[in-house]
């Protein structure tokens, strides 16, 4: 069961998922459930709409239209990404929903099918929280990303709250058997994606990926993957777990205990110390060969010369390593 959110706990959801809020006057009174004697709820899912006009805030919160008083939804989002609540009861805005595309949206399953008639019908008024996004619905109006954004934080806000998915955030042309088309329509841009269309399924995905990070996530933002990450969890990786392996002439670790990782640290010196000694004894050994090159030496001097000359290069980083431990 889904009971519907009190005015306070929709409020803070939203806020916490970085949602700029406006409160319109009585909204948290002004509902259609008295007036119907329907109660709003168990809420399965979320409906979102385009106003099909401009400056319609007041359209949707108070005023209504022609045969449909309000209020027609339960948040108006404006351009700027103001979401306004209109209302946290019962809504006018969904109207008749098909069976089986409301029965897909509320078992959460990953396609829905366009909605038939021949299903069968319910009142989407009781089930839904409905969204209504200003927007002309011309398929020219762009939503800014400021709208879009602010769009999918308030999707998300309430699947994180019930624990839903994406699955449980349609578009009224995918419910209703009135062949509505809302909504539709450019987005200038999300994240760090350009312009593109708005559709459903991206909706979701959009959705479902802010669900996959904090309500502070803002997306488009590259994770640092070190965030988080002390010099403790460090050590811990590295010490006290077998990432860091025996080298093959210490004892088992699994049969000697004594074994410590500081032994594979003096191991790996000494590794070092005896490449460095091969390196700088060739190099010594090359330039006494070359020194003697045309000097008229004779093969014990050349001998003696490069012989020489590698114990120096020996001694030389013996004195350079023992300094940088010491060091």
């Amino acid at each position: 069961m889904a009971p519907p959110l009190s005015p306070e706990r929709f409020v803070a959801i939203l806020r916490a998922e970085g949602v700029r809020i406006s409160e319109y006057p009585g909204w948290r009174d002004r509902e259609r459930d008295d007036e119907t004697g329907l109660a709003f709820g168990p809420v399965r899912m979320i409906l979102n709409h385009h106003t099909a006009g401009r400056n319609s805030r007041d359209i949707v919160a108070r005023d209504g239209v022609p045969g449909l008083p309000p209020p027609l939804a339960h948040i108006h989002l404006a351009k700027d990404g103001t979401a306004t609540m209109c209302s946290a009861g019962r809504a006018n805005h969904a109207g008749p929903m098909a069976v089986n595309a409301y029965q897909a949206f509320r078992d959460e399953q990953a396609t829905h099918p366009a909605p038939s008639r021949s299903s069968g019908t319910i009142d989407g008024n009781d089930v839904a929280y409905g969204i209504e996004t200003e927007n002309l619905g011309d398929n020219k109006d762009v939503y800014p990303c400021a709208q879009y954004d602010a769009w999918v934080r308030i999707n998300a806000a309430i699947c994180r709250e019930y624990g839903w998915s994406a699955e449980s955030c349609g578009c009224h042309k995918e419910t209703s058997v009135e062949g509505k088309i809302d909504p539709r329509g450019p987005v200038e841009g999300y994240g760090s994606r350009g312009r593109f269309d708005f559709t459903p399924a991206q909706f979701r995905a959009d959705v479902d990926e802010r669900l996959a990070h904090g309500p502070d996530w803002v997306p488009g933002e590259e994770e640092d993957p070190m965030a988080g990450i002390t010099k403790q969890d460090i050590y811990d990786a590295v010490w006290r777990t077998d990432a860091v392996a025996a080298p093959d002439s210490a004892p088992d670790r699994k049969t000697n205990a004594a074994w410590q990782p500081e032994s594979y640290l003096k191991d790996i010196g000494n590794r070092v110390r005896a490449l460095s000694v091969t390196v700088a004894a060739q190099s010594a050994a090359i330039n006494a060969l070359a020194d003697k090159v045309g000097s008229g030496a004779d093969t014990n001097q050349i001998v003696a010369a490069v012989q020489q000359a590698i114990a120096d290069a020996v001694v030389k980083v013996d004195i350079d390593v023992t300094q940088n431990q010491e060091s």
